[in-house]
């Protein structure tokens, strides 16, 4: 009856009916009543209530225009999404335990089960809120997918787009935007850095299987004659190709076949809404990632990045409320447009610049990093990249002295970017049988994407399957292709190996929120921060801090005992809850200036 009534309503054009939506948010302070409002006097909890972000640059409160106006309000709002815990009122469980997802080589079997945790940070849990490395899920194969963590993911996203660049300036010769088949030929290589070059393999279908040569990690979509993608082609020699366009699929640790049903996502944007999608029942309905332009790629992204048309999401669009709210509701579950554009807009924005892993440096972990070289670890796992366009807007960059981590926080204003301590070649190699992986239907991946290293201290168990539960043992199993790095390695001195194995523990994750962080960029961390008049403790990275209106913290209050208490005084101005593009105060979950017939989702571009 429900999902009957919020259809009727949606279809008029009236508020989207839902129930009282249930609260994870915890907005309220030391004096307020919990029961009605729920408390956090540690400042932790996301405060605000769910509401879609609308999509736009010119509507105040909309996700381009806090990017441009407030980009700390911004990254917070998107970050809060990937900790938030959504509920079935959200839309979540939709199809709990259905097999589903892409399909293995079969075409039939599913890769595994939807729906199974209500927040991102469920998986990527290490540490804690941090969007870090996280459970082994079952995927593909009982074996398992091992989670990665999303720290740098805006600096990978960025190599991936380079490597493209790269990829299509060698074989593009008309730039066109394509490879045509007279373009289809000669060898792939990347550079790094100036100086450095890796085999990506080649352009031309060397071997007869009617596919390009390139290496695995490269996915190519086939086209026409005129550049428009054909979908049902599978190889160069189906009828009507005329050449491929390619994206460089860098997140995950990589599917078996890069043909026939889109492998991995290339982007945060695609990655993140397929997630919510398969893990969490949350369709997106995103037209920046499923509107398609030309040569198989969709748009440009608020925050500069260009899609794919493997990022297409389940919810269209194609039907809409008067307000321009989707009713397509692909899982049935009576709540609409569950994900919108705007949400994806923040929450690649926080992704882009998530901060990147530390580096633990003394003199035993140089002397390790020697070492690794030595040993030729290095010819897969390299440690540095350039890109000739940084999009980031800050990072942070750590320190470790006297046994203590502590960071900076630097402005960032764009132009080129070198990011080192990476750690991959982002190609896909054949480590040998103990890596190989047979799938639900029967067929084998034998090739998986070099893990980058960054943050490897932090993250067991390790492989793809989470299989080798410590860096010792994850080397060992190293064969096929890094067969000489791993004989290399235990021909080393017990004392070398010790070294080795120190550096690679010095690759570490941390608190963001935690770490002792100088913000102010004075030279000095403050045990006494003062941020809007009230002493905040010792200075530490919080975006709240950095708002456009700086949250403002209830400060010393007696509890159990004197504390300071970090909830928030000014939740409405710190958030800007009252601009246009923010308020809800039918509390719908949806911006109350939708229901006006001249701003509606999709028409504020």
């Amino acid at each position: 009856m429900r999902r009957r009534v919020c259809y009727w309503l949606a279809l008029s054009g009236l508020a989207l009916a839902q129930p009282t939506p249930y609260s994870s948010q915890r907005p309220g302070g030391a004096y307020s009543d919990p029961l009605e409002q729920a408390r956090d006097l540690t400042g932790r909890s996301i405060k605000t209530a769910r509401v879609r972000a609308i999509h736009g640059t010119t509507l105040p409160g909309s996700s381009g225009w806090l990017m441009e106006h407030d980009p700390w309000l911004a990254y917070q709002m998107g970050r809060d999404l990937g900790i938030r815990e959504f509920g079935r009122e959200d839309g979540a469980f939709g199809d709990a335990g259905r097999l589903g997802g892409k399909v293995l080589d079969d075409q039939c079997t599913p890769i595994m089960s939807r729906d199974h945790i209500n927040s991102c940070v469920a998986c990527h849990n290490v540490p804690w809120r941090d969007m870090g490395a996280g459970i082994t899920i079952q995927k593909n194969a009982s074996t398992g997918r091992n989670t990665p963590h999303c720290f740098g993911g805006g600096v990978v996203e960025m190599i991936g787009q380079e490597i493209r660049s790269q990829l299509l300036a060698q074989a593009d010769t008309n730039r066109n935007g394509w490879i045509e088949l007279s373009e289809a030929h000669g060898a792939a290589v990347v550079h790094p850095v100036p100086g450095e070059n890796l085999d990506y393999g080649n352009f031309a279908d060397l071997d007869g299987d009617g596919r390009p040569d390139l290496n695995r990690i490269v996915y190519v979509c086939y086209l026409d004659s005129q550049g428009k993608r054909i979908p049902w082609a599978r190889n160069l020699k189906d009828a009507g190709v005329g050449g491929y366009n390619l994206e460089v699929q860098v997140f995950g640790h990589g599917q078996r076949d890069r043909i026939g049903h889109g492998g991995l996502s290339s982007t945060l944007r695609a990655v993140s809404s397929n997630a919510w999608d398969m893990h969490s029942g949350l369709q997106a309905c995103d037209p920046t990632a499923s509107r398609e332009s030309e040569h198989g790629l969709t748009q440009r992204s608020l925050a500069g990045c260009t899609q794919f048309f493997t990022g297409f999401t389940r919810d269209c669009g194609t039907r809409r409320s008067a307000t321009g709210v989707s009713l397509d509701d692909p899982d049935r579950d009576g709540i609409f447009e569950e994900i919108s554009e705007g949400d994806m807009d923040l929450l690649e924005f926080s992704l882009l610049n998530h901060p990147a892993p530390a580096e633990k440096v003394d003199s035993e972990f140089l002397q390790g990093q020697k070492h690794f070289q030595q040993v030729g670890c290095t010819e897969c796992h390299r440690s540095s990249w350039n890109v000739p366009e940084d999009r980031r807007f800050f990072e942070i960059r750590t320190r470790y002295e006297k046994g203590v981590l502590t960071g900076s926080l630097q402005r960032l204003k764009g132009g080129p970017g070198h990011f080192s301590g990476i750690y991959s070649d982002f190609r896909r190699h054949d480590l040998g049988p103990d890596f190989h992986e047979v799938q639900y239907d029967g067929s084998r991946n034998r090739s998986f994407r070099t893990s980058p290293l960054w943050g490897v201290g932090s993250t067991g168990p390790y492989g793809h399957d989470g299989a080798s539960l410590s860096l010792e043992e994850v080397i060992e199993r190293h064969g096929g292709e890094a067969e000489k790095a791993r004989q290399a390695y235990q021909t080393l001195e017990p004392g070398e190996r010790a070294r080795l194995l120190h550096f690679l523990r010095g690759l570490t994750l941390y608190s963001t929120e935690t770490l002792a962080c100088d913000v102010d960029g004075d030279g000095k961390i403050a045990q006494h921060f003062l941020v809007a008049g009230r002493d905040t403790g010792r200075e530490c990275f919080n975006p709240e801090w950095l708002f456009r209106h700086p949250g403002k913290i209830e400060g010393l209050v007696e509890m159990d005992g004197p504390l300071i208490s970090k909830a928030l005084t000014n939740l409405m101005e710190a958030y800007q809850l009252r601009l246009p593009g923010l308020r809800d105060d039918d509390h719908d979950g949806f911006p109350d200036i939708l229901q006006m017939s001249k701003w509606t989702i999709g028409r504020n571009r």
